[in-house]
Order: C-alpha cells, then sequence, then structure tokens
C-alpha cells in the first residue's frame, strides 16, 4: 500500500511525461500554433487594405478572437468527425464544416510562414527586375536613338569626305559628272550642306541621345549594385552613395528599405517621363530635318531614279544618291526610338506580402485546374512557397493525427465498461494485474 501511495504521491510529476500527456501538451501546442499563425496571416490580409498597414487595437481584437473561434470550431468539427458512435449525419455535417474550417487556416496560416521564410527576399527579388526591366527599356531607347546618332554621323562624315573631294577632284554629283575641282557654287554647296549635316548631328546628340544613354547607364548599375549584393567597379564617384544602399539592401530596416526602393523607382518613372517628353519633343522634328536634308541632295520626287528638273537652273544643286540614302536611314531610325515604359512596383513586405502570398496561392491553385486569374503574374509559386504550404498544413496535420490518437486511446481502453458499470448493467470488469500495479 505504501508504494502504491508513493506512485500516486509523484503521479503529478510523472503524468505530464506519459503518452497521453505528451500527447495532450502536442496537441495543446499546435492548437496554440495555429491560432498565432492563422491569426497573423488574417490580421495580415485586413491591414493590407488599409491605409496605414496596420489594424486599431479593437480590430486586432476582434481578428484574434474571430481566428480562435475558427480554430476551436475546427478542432470540434475534428473531434465529432472521428469519434466512435457518431450518426452518419453528424459525421458527414462535420466533414463540412472542418474542411471549411482547415481551409481558412492553412490558407491564412500559409501566408504567414510565407512572410516569415520569404517575404523580404521576394520584394527584393522583384524590384531586382523592375530595376533591370527599366535599365532594359531606358537602354532599348538609347540604343535606338544611338543607332540613329550612329547614321547620323555616318552621313555627316560622307558629306564632309564628299566636299572635300569636290574641291579636289570634282565629279561628285551624279546629276554633274562634269564638274570641276576648285572654287565655285557647287563646292561652297557641299561644304555648306556637310556643315549643316555635323551641326545637326550634334544639336541630336546633345539634346536628346546623350541623356538617355547616361540615365540608362545608372539604372543599369542600380540593378548589378541590388542584384549582385556589391558596388560595380567601374561606378562613378557621384553614385557610389546610393548603389553601396542598394547592395546592402537586405540589412537595412524595413521602413528605410522601403524609402529606398520607392525613391529609385520614382527617379525611374521621373526620368522616363522626361525621356518619354524628349522623344515627343525631339523625334519628328528631326526626323523632318534629317528628311528636308536628304531631299536637298536627293532625286526627282515623281522619279527616284533622275535627278530633280526643278533644280536643274541651280548651281548648288547636287545629287548625290548614297547620302540622301543615308539622310533617309538616319530619319528612320529617328522616328523607331519607341517610348520608355517604367514597370508598377509596390513595396511588398510585412502586410502586402502575406496578402501577395495568400491571392498567389490562389492563383497557382486555380491554375491547377486551367483557371487563369489575372492579376497574379507578380507573384510565383516557387520552392519557399512550397515551404511555407508544407509548415501550414503540418500544423493542421498534426492537429488531426493527435486528436485521431487521442479518440482511439479512448475508444479502446476501459471508457466503454465504466459507462456499461455507471448505467447499472452488465457486468463488472474485474481489474487487470497491469492496472493494479499502475
Amino acid at each position: 500500500m505504501g508504494r502504491r501511495a508513493g506512485g500516486g504521491a509523484w503521479r503529478w510529476l510523472t503524468a505530464p511525461f506519459s503518452l497521453r500527456g505528451l500527447s495532450g501538451f502536442a496537441l495543446w501546442g499546435f492548437f496554440l500554433l495555429s491560432v498565432l499563425a492563422t491569426g497573423l496571416g488574417f490580421a495580415d490580409l485586413r491591414a493590407a487594405g488599409t491605409e496605414t498597414g496596420e489594424l486599431s487595437p479593437l480590430e486586432l481584437a476582434l481578428t484574434v478572437a474571430t481566428t480562435l473561434f475558427v480554430v476551436s470550431a475546427m478542432v470540434v468539427a475534428l473531434h465529432n468527425l472521428v469519434e466512435q458512435g457518431r450518426p452518419w449525419w453528424v459525421r458527414l455535417v462535420s466533414f463540412v464544416f472542418y474542411l471549411l474550417f482547415a481551409v481558412w487556416s492553412v490558407g491564412f496560416g500559409y501566408g504567414f510562414f510565407w512572410k516569415e521564410l520569404a517575404g523580404q527576399e521576394f520584394t527584393r527579388t522583384q524590384f531586382v527586375a523592375v530595376t533591370a526591366d527599366m535599365a532594359g527599356a531606358v537602354e532599348r531607347a538609347a540604343g535606338a536613338a544611338s543607332a540613329a546618332d550612329t547614321a547620323m554621323r555616318e552621313a555627316a562624315d560622307t558629306a564632309s569626305t564628299r566636299a572635300d573631294q569636290e574641291a579636289a577632284e570634282g565629279r561628285t554629283c551624279a546629276n554633274r559628272p562634269g564638274s570641276t575641282p576648285g572654287e565655285g557654287p557647287l563646292m561652297r554647296s557641299r561644304f555648306s550642306f556637310a556643315d549643316r549635316a555635323r551641326s545637326l548631328s550634334a544639336e541630336l546628340r546633345g539634346a536628346w541621345i546623350d541623356p538617355i544613354a547616361q540615365q540608362g547607364a545608372h539604372l543599369r548599375l542600380q540593378a548589378d549594385a541590388l542584384a549582385r549584393g556589391a558596388v560595380p567597379t567601374a561606378a562613378p564617384a557621384a553614385d557610389r552613395a546610393l548603389l553601396e544602399k542598394l547592395a546592402r539592401a537586405p540589412q537595412l530596416p524595413s521602413a528605410e528599405r522601403r524609402t529606398l526602393f520607392t525613391s529609385v523607382h520614382e527617379d525611374a518613372r521621373t526620368f522616363a517621363a522626361k525621356a518619354n517628353d524628349l522623344r515627343a519633343l525631339h523625334a519628328e522634328t528631326f526626323a523632318a530635318r534629317l528628311t528636308q536634308l536628304a531631299s536637298e541632295v536627293g532625286a526627282d520626287p515623281a522619279r527616284p531614279g533622275s535627278p530633280d528638273p526643278a533644280r536643274a537652273a541651280d548651281p548648288g544643286y547636287c545629287w548625290d544618291v548614297v547620302l540622301s540614302e543615308k539622310l533617309l536611314s538616319a530619319a528612320t531610325k529617328v522616328r523607331a526610338v519607341e517610348d520608355v515604359a517604367v514597370p508598377p512596383f509596390e513595396f511588398l513586405e510585412g502586410a502586402k506580402a502575406t496578402r501577395a502570398a495568400f491571392f498567389g496561392l490562389i492563383g497557382w491553385l486555380a491554375g491547377a485546374v486551367g483557371v487563369d486569374i489575372k492579376g497574379d503574374e507578380t507573384f510565383v509559386f516557387d520552392d519557399k512557397a512550397f515551404l511555407a504550404l508544407f509548415a501550414s498544413l503540418a500544423v493542421d496535420l498534426g492537429i488531426v493525427f493527435l486528436t485521431l490518437m487521442r479518440v482511439a486511446g479512448q475508444g479502446g481502453g476501459s471508457g466503454g465498461g465504466n459507462h456499461r458499470a455507471s448505467k447499472g448493467t452488465g457486468r463488472p470488469t474485474p481489474p487487470r494485474l497491469s492496472g493494479i500495479l499502475d
């Protein structure tokens, strides 16, 4: 009797470490973790729709209470689903409501886990892509403008070469094959034309080409610093402070990182507007001036293969097929320069990261069954998203497993015999040796 009394006296210490005690402890742990993850995910989703990105104390309390009720109802529905002796309709209703509450819990829990695992990296990766797209758009515009500038320079060089040749040898105009070298209206016309071509080329480069090219180089350096986490060696001294901050963006506080990314994106949008204004201001104007230059050494507008008869009496008119084609090519390339388009960017850390993950999950599930949801293109369901989904599922699966084990343990024990004995029916079950030893 003394040994039994002693065992009972220490049962408060050993009971928590028994199989039933540990299963109860684990079940409570999974329950609280589910409430925490689901509640924070649900709160972030609600806060993402506010201007401040935060909930008031009352809204937060209502969110926590709602989450607690939902997870509790999920556990109750699960218990009634697996409990022995329940009618079939109770099991059916329990299954429907358990599935509803479990989807709620897993979905919002996934958003919380994803924010903790990959929210910051997702924002950085997204901004790297946006910056690279911005740099690419500017470089494409600058490249097209540079091609026009190159064509214009070649035309100006050709005009200078032709003027020198006319002065030294003559016979550079198809409509005047017998022109002689030396001073004369034709030579003066050729040198004047070459000066105008060089002046137009310099004006095109200074007013339009160089500013676009310089800003494109700046944006490319910013994208490289952000993607590689290091300042490019070719970076100019004036840009190094910003590039160093971009290189260590992952180590910055979230508020400072938001300010940095937003300011860089806003600067790019400002430049894009300026570049597009320059294009609208200069593209057609320079193209028209180049076309006019081309017409001065061009053929008959009605018969491209012949000199212009209307200018036959003009001693300075020179029909130069090569030079005319080069100028027309430069005009075409000037018109081909496109507007600079800056991709949209939204800073997705904190509450907005949870919202992006939640709707990204919906889009991924919809895509799995062949339904395309617009607006989810920015979110890629990658390995970390799978890991976050697995973590959320693991919490609810832990609740399912432990509930099944506890119900199975209750059904296989002596609970049924005690219930019948309390009703006064059946014969008492004799105690087992193991029960006496316990």
